[in-house]
């Protein structure tokens, strides 16, 4: 069976996750910092605190934002359920916006007319698969309405994208959103079995984070001298925490993201060469003058449920990215009638097979079962 995503580990992982595994600290130990470290570096942000996953990442800077009762927090309904969950736990409302039909993400202008009819407090944006939003647009929607902006990039790390003044921008710099959140599930760029990060350049942002994810306590290093020991707990607080054998994982993966973003970006642009002459099927609209790190390839289908299943019993394990969350019955109350381009995305949509361990021979495999579909 050829999936549409798996991790890629190997012997230089597992030695990293075996030397920690060896070492005095499994957990709340020296590795977690390192990779904090090593992350903001590689996103081109000022701070990185890490999670147990994106999840919690997610909820973390919901809190950090103030989103509370009075909140309405706008967002794609073509994201997974953590986007919009995270909101909810945070007490806020979620508010959503459709997509593009072209590129699958929220669509500017509906959010745009969102925030002109709406009191909005904040904006979670994600970038689907990988495709990056033009953050810089987002930004001057979220200045003029004065509200917060949240950069959901756990499809994104490591992309590069340019602004209006062609300097390029990293995803995770924060230069257009006040936090970036980013998973580092298995069958993301780079994992860490479970986890997730937040990014910012806030300062006050980061210290926040460092102490909301460890059940809200706070140490003062001018304590130590006297009272080593004392803490104090000064709002409530969550175990979110990532292990250091898992933080030993993430560097070990960073070492090789950028060789692997590139063979995901060539594996793209050889899925749309040869769908190009495909009429049945669109693929997703990428912009290749962005150096976008894809982690989902997607097209919309003629008679999607029949090709799933003809691809599922030829040895092809693909999945629909996502069902829209207004669809879901803990969501229920939004008219989809009012979602046009998501409506036609989850009758059509589906994410085909993109890891960097896939083989030429794979991936022809998938190509020339689509057209044999579509021929038959």
């Amino acid at each position: 069976m050829i999936n549409y995503g798996k991790q890629s580990i190997d012997k230089d992982d597992i030695s990293s996750v075996i030397d920690v595994l060896k070492s005095d600290f499994l957990t709340q130990g020296p590795t977690i910092e390192i990779f904090e470290k090593k992350l903001a570096k590689y996103c081109g942000a000022k701070y990185a605190v890490s999670f147990n996953n994106g999840t919690s990442a997610l909820h973390i800077a919901n809190i950090i934002l103030g989103t509370n009762k009075s909140s309405i927090v706008a967002t794609t309904p073509v994201t997974f359920l953590a986007t919009a969950n995270s909101v909810v736990y945070a007490e806020g409302k979620i508010e959503f916006v459709d997509i593009n039909i072209k590129n699958f993400n929220i669509d500017l202008n509906a959010l745009e007319e969102k925030l002109n009819s709406k009191k909005i407090s904040g904006i979670i944006v994600v970038h689907l698969g990988g495709e990056v939003v033009n953050m810089e647009e987002v930004k001057s929607l979220a200045k003029k309405h004065n509200v917060w902006i949240i950069e959901d990039a756990c499809h994104a790390i490591g992309g590069k994208w340019y602004d209006s003044k062609n300097k390029l921008r990293k995803v995770g710099d924060c230069s257009f959103s006040d936090i970036t959140t980013l998973s580092f599930h298995p069958v993301k760029h780079i994992t860490t079995g479970e986890g997730g990060a937040i990014l910012t350049n806030n300062r006050a942002f980061y210290e926040r984070a460092k102490i909301l994810r460890s059940h809200g306590m706070y140490k003062d290093k001018k304590w130590f001298k006297k009272r080593p020991w004392f803490y104090e707990m000064r709002e409530l607080g969550y175990n979110y925490r990532i292990t250091d054998f898992q933080a030993a994982l993430g560097i070990s993966q960073l070492k090789k993201s950028n060789r692997w973003i590139n063979k995901r970006f060539n594996l793209v642009k050889y899925y749309d060469k040869n769908f190009h002459s495909i009429d049945e099927i669109t693929p997703q609209a990428h912009n290749f003058n962005f150096k976008n790190s894809y982690h989902l390839y997607i097209i919309l289908a003629k008679n999607r449920d029949k090709l799933f299943v003809y691809l599922n019993d030829n040895g092809i394990n693909c999945q629909v990215h996502y069902i829209p969350i207004y669809r879901q019955p803990f969501y229920r109350g939004v008219k989809v009638k009012d979602f046009p381009n998501s409506e036609e995305y989850y009758k059509k949509g589906i994410s085909l097979p993109l890891f960097p361990d896939l083989s030429k021979k794979n991936q022809d495999k998938v190509i020339n079962l689509i057209r044999e579909f579509y021929v038959n």
